[in-house]
């Protein structure tokens, strides 16, 4: 009894040291996340928006593919953007960021570039269809498509920016982690799936198998070989649908 005793301490004393700096660098990167996502959504893409409005003043009025006026910039829906969608986006983006940074090879600038594109990419196929009145109405396309990729893009270099400061200096207070990790209860779901891959990467690196095929180049090789793939698509489909809108 004595022997199990110790034993189930020993292994509750090992998680609690494995799971607690994990929890601090997912608070502190979460609501970097939210900053950026506030500071991008709420504030680079109404300028964005403010631009192809003024640049497109005979759809003004006109209701967007989201229920929105374009060219009608009111309180409520710069509230809406910054408030809800931009800390929605940023603690999404918090979360794929830490899930994929660990990919990211080659020099900074290299680095950077990757992880900022492909996101780009992903939400700039998200949005732009060749249905309904978005894109097909404003002029000139190619800025409009140009600027909601970048507009993600931009998010992720300013994470990465302060992300990567902040975690090669102290921790954080442990209220920054309990304000980080409450953030994500609206997403639950995504915050459930990050803790069961943090799990499942923790049980293996325990083990001497497991440790031995993290170790090996292989496997990071064919995440980043399917994450080329998904790029690719997406690039392949995006310009199929401005080919379309043109």
């Amino acid at each position: 009894m004595t022997v199990t005793t110790a034993g189930s301490g020993r292994q509750i004393t090992e998680l609690r040291a494995a799971v607690e700096p994990a929890l601090r660098t997912l608070g502190a990167v979460t609501l970097i996340g939210v900053g950026c996502g506030i500071f991008v959504v709420g504030v680079l893409s109404r300028l964005a928006m403010f631009l192809l409005a003024q640049l497109n003043p005979t759809v003004s009025g006109v209701t967007s593919d989201d229920g929105f006026e374009i060219g009608q910039f009111t309180l409520a829906g710069s509230l809406n953007l910054a408030l809800v969608v931009g800390p929605l986006f940023g603690i999404v983006g918090a979360g794929f960021y830490l899930a994929l940074r660990g990919l990211a090879i080659g020099p900074e600038w290299f680095r950077t570039l990757s992880l900022s594109l492909g996101p780009g990419v992903v939400v700039g196929a998200m949005i732009v269809h060749p249905d309904g009145v978005d894109f097909a109405m404003l002029d000139p396309l190619w800025l409009a498509v140009l600027l909601f990729v970048l507009v993600p893009a931009v998010y992720v270099v300013l994470l990465r920016l302060f992300v990567e400061r902040v975690l090669a200096g102290p921790p954080w207070p442990r209220w920054a982690t309990y304000v980080g990790v409450v953030a994500w209860l609206p997403l639950l779901p995504g915050f459930l799936l990050l803790a069961a891959g943090w799990a499942a990467l923790n049980a293996l690196r325990r083990s001497e198998t497991g440790s031995a095929l993290l170790a090996h180049p292989a496997p990071a090789w064919i995440a980043r070989g399917a994450l080329t793939a998904i790029f690719v698509f997406l690039v392949l489909d995006l310009v199929n649908d401005v080919r379309l809108l043109t």
